[in-house]
């Protein structure tokens, strides 16, 4: 009895040895306080131009991504307006009627439909007046024949196109003769013309466009001799 009793205390000697070695248990919170205090970063230790450069490099990209939200913002609706405005403009054109606006105020313009496919005749007016040209079309070019008159009714001019590109023109006096070396001039321009007939002792003047003569400028003087 006696050893077994000297062997419990013995034990019980060596847990209290045991305690007093390992210290009182610490609870979390005084494992957190001793954590803090043991840290080396503490803010008498701290690198404050280091924070300040990570400070410094948030911010800038917080900036960068508000500009980058508000470019691509800016772009959809962008492209939301471009699609609205190309829906509204951009209804099927139709095909040429059968009267169009006047050509260059300078004639009244109507257009036929002709046999073949994309072939129209656009005929030329002079206001209030006579025909003052024929020119076939095709998709929407000078193409084959174009014949111009004088107010008079008289031939004035025949050319040949090949899809608005002029192939041969001659020009007519008002008796059919041919004039010679008429001048060149843009078919896009007001030109004014002048023309001598040495075997009448005529002077002849009067305004051109795409090939027609403008009504009311034709004028025929006799020259003195």
């Amino acid at each position: 009895m006696l050893g077994g009793f000297g062997s419990l205390k013995q034990m019980s000697d060596s847990f209290k040895y045991n305690r007093d070695l390992l210290g009182k248990k610490k609870t979390a919170r005084e494992r957190q306080k001793e954590e803090i205090r043991l840290r080396t970063s503490t803010y008498e230790k701290a690198n404050f131009d280091y924070v300040k450069a990570r400070v410094s490099n948030k911010l800038k990209r917080n900036r960068t991504q508000e500009i980058v939200s508000a470019t691509v913002s800016v772009m959809l609706i962008g492209c939301v307006v471009s699609g609205a405005v190309w829906i509204a403009f951009s209804a099927e054109e139709e095909p040429p009627s059968n009267k169009e606006e006047p050509r260059l105020e300078f004639f009244n313009t109507i257009t036929y439909k002709q046999e073949g496919e994309g072939l129209y005749l656009r005929t030329d007016y002079y206001p209030k007046g006579p025909k003052a040209a024929e020119t076939t079309m095709k998709n929407g070019m000078r193409h084959q024949n174009s014949e111009s008159y004088y107010p008079s009714g008289e031939q004035f001019r025949s050319a040949l196109y090949y899809y608005d590109t002029l192939v041969r023109e001659f020009y007519f006096y008002k008796n059919g003769d041919t004039i010679k070396n008429f001048p060149v001039v843009a078919d896009t321009i007001v030109a004014r013309i002048t023309l001598r007939v040495l075997k009448r002792h005529k002077k002849i003047e009067f305004d051109i466009i795409d090939g027609k003569i403008i009504a009311g400028t034709y004028k025929e003087a006799t020259l003195k001799e």
